[in-house]
């Protein structure tokens, strides 16, 4: 399960924000999760709470803000991707809607802290 990684990871870049403003815990994070990434949000949102425990970021509330993929092609084309199925997280075609050559992802990819809150000192 390498939710739990990643959520290891976000926790201590939490606590770590939180301790770098003086704040000895974390009342809210906000996580960017790019629909490519196939992490399920209440996965890592478990994840998450379980890591926490016993740390400045105990109890806090999680968010997440989804990003949907998007890309460019050498052919000039950029935009959001459409998807390949109807899934949830769904993948994204990796070809181009212009022309059908191969795209960079250049979003849907994110698992990254966004934002914390702490409590006013």
């Amino acid at each position: 399960m390498h939710e739990l990684s990643i959520a290891q990871r976000l926790v201590d870049r939490a606590v770590a924000a939180a301790a770098e403003r003086g704040a000895d815990r974390v009342r809210a994070m906000t996580v960017a999760l790019g629909t490519a990434t196939h992490l399920h949000a209440p996965q890592v949102r478990f994840c998450i709470e379980a890591v926490a425990e016993d740390t400045a970021a105990a109890g806090a509330t999680v968010a997440f803000e989804h990003v949907e993929p998007a890309g460019e092609c050498d052919c000039g084309w950029s935009g959001r991707l459409p998807s390949l199925t109807e899934t949830v997280p769904a993948a994204p075609s990796r070809r181009c809607p212009a022309c059908g050559d191969p795209v960079t992802l250049t979003a849907g990819r994110e698992c990254r802290l966004e934002t914390i809150e702490v409590p006013e000192r």
